[in-house]
């Protein structure tokens, strides 16, 4: 089945202006701002050459890279100006941020903002989300999105993947009604949900029916937090939480190719997160996140692939300030796992309660039809 390199492939010849800017544009763009580029200011075409490959990155970012190969030569792309690049990683904030523009053919900019990358200090900012708002990263795509509206004229259009997608939307939200007023569309793909306060803001009232929100089948990453609640399910060849990858999801022409609802897998993991989460004090989440990733930054190492490239040989050091918790945290912990666990066989169960009663005999998941952009 067809993925974004294979819509490079077939559409990278055809300019915007004879078929405009799309969903399967924006995640590609996307997707693109995980890279580290290590220029501020060049075409997609000049950035090829300049970018080096890094080994040591996760399979998803070789992807990334080559992508980057087969756009720098695609007609669609290849003099797409990316500029205003920023990055910043600072361990002491628990902040994890990048951004970008990117210059359309048709006058429009392309405000980019990176998902986790794969630091410790990305992921325990995301955690962070479930009792912090805004995190340091939200507040710095504020920023970012003020800056960028002052920089360039004409309409904004907003996207990211994963974590930039919650960024897209909180900065849309939070963003001054002027920028407000310029924002195309905010795109979010497998992006987390927000805060309860920023869903019942005016801002947020303001750009809801621009948010367009992708999820593929079994997700788990865009059902975290209050997410939007009009979202599209894209068809992917993953199996769970690697669904999460751009690079699985499939595409029809022009589009996504999407499915009716969610897996019964994804829709079991948000009813027990949303439940478990609802019957944890805010102080308990930080406790508990914070001591898990003390825990695991006692490793020593500072990304997730350096600590499961040889989990045994960071075991001890883990285990050793697993030992340095005190007693009724440890405790704690313990029977927040539990509870998760309890509630999660709970609505299993309950699921499959509801699916054998005969009003469901005649249910048919998984029916594909062809989306098309509102």
């Amino acid at each position: 089945m067809p993925n974004m390199m294979d819509y490079i492939a077939w559409r990278g010849d055809i300019s915007m202006a004879y078929s405009p800017f799309n969903h399967l544009d924006s995640l590609i763009l996307a997707e693109l701002s995980y890279l580290n580029f290590p220029l501020e200011d060049a075409l997609l075409r000049d950035l090829d050459a300049a970018t080096p490959e890094e080994p040591e990155h996760p399979a998803f970012m070789h992807q990334t890279r080559r992508m980057l190969s087969a756009v720098s030569k695609a007609e669609r792309f290849a003099g797409i100006r990316m500029h205003d690049l920023v990055s910043v990683i600072d361990q002491e904030r628990d902040m994890q941020f990048a951004a970008m523009l990117f210059d359309l053919p048709s006058g429009a900019h392309y405000v980019a903002f990176r998902g986790t990358d794969s630091t410790l200090v990305g992921w325990r900012e995301d955690f962070n989300m479930t009792f912090e708002s805004p995190i340091p990263a939200q507040s710095a795509a504020v920023k970012y999105l003020e800056n960028a509206a002052a920089l360039v004229d004409g309409p904004l259009i907003l996207g990211g993947h994963s974590k930039g997608g919650n960024l897209s939307v909180y900065a849309a939200a939070h963003a001054d009604e002027a920028v407000q007023r310029r924002i195309r569309t905010v795109y979010s793909f497998d992006g987390p949900g927000l805060d309860d306060a920023t869903m019942v803001s005016d801002g947020y009232a303001r750009i809801a029916k621009r948010i367009r929100s992708f999820v593929p089948q079994q997700s788990v990453v865009g059902l975290l937090m209050t997410y939007h609640p009009d979202y599209t399910v894209v068809r992917s060849t993953g199996t769970g939480i690697m669904q999460h990858d751009g690079f699985t999801w499939q595409m029809l022409g022009t589009d996504f190719l999407i499915v009716t609802e969610l897996d019964v897998s994804s829709q079991v993991v948000d009813h027990t997160l949303h439940e478990w989460l609802s019957r944890i004090s805010p102080e308990k989440r930080r406790v508990f996140i914070s001591t898990t990733f003390d825990i695991l930054e006692a490793s020593g190492v500072s990304t997730v692939k350096e600590l499961f490239s040889d989990v045994p040989a960071h075991l001890p050091a883990m285990l050793k300030a697993l030992q340095k918790v005190d007693s009724e945290t440890a405790r704690m912990i313990l029977a927040l796992w539990r509870q998760f666990i309890s509630i999660g066989a709970t609505n299993i169960l309950e699921m499959i309660r509801q699916r054998i009663t005969p009003d469901n005999n005649e249910h048919i998941q998984g029916e594909i039809k062809h989306g098309v952009e509102g």
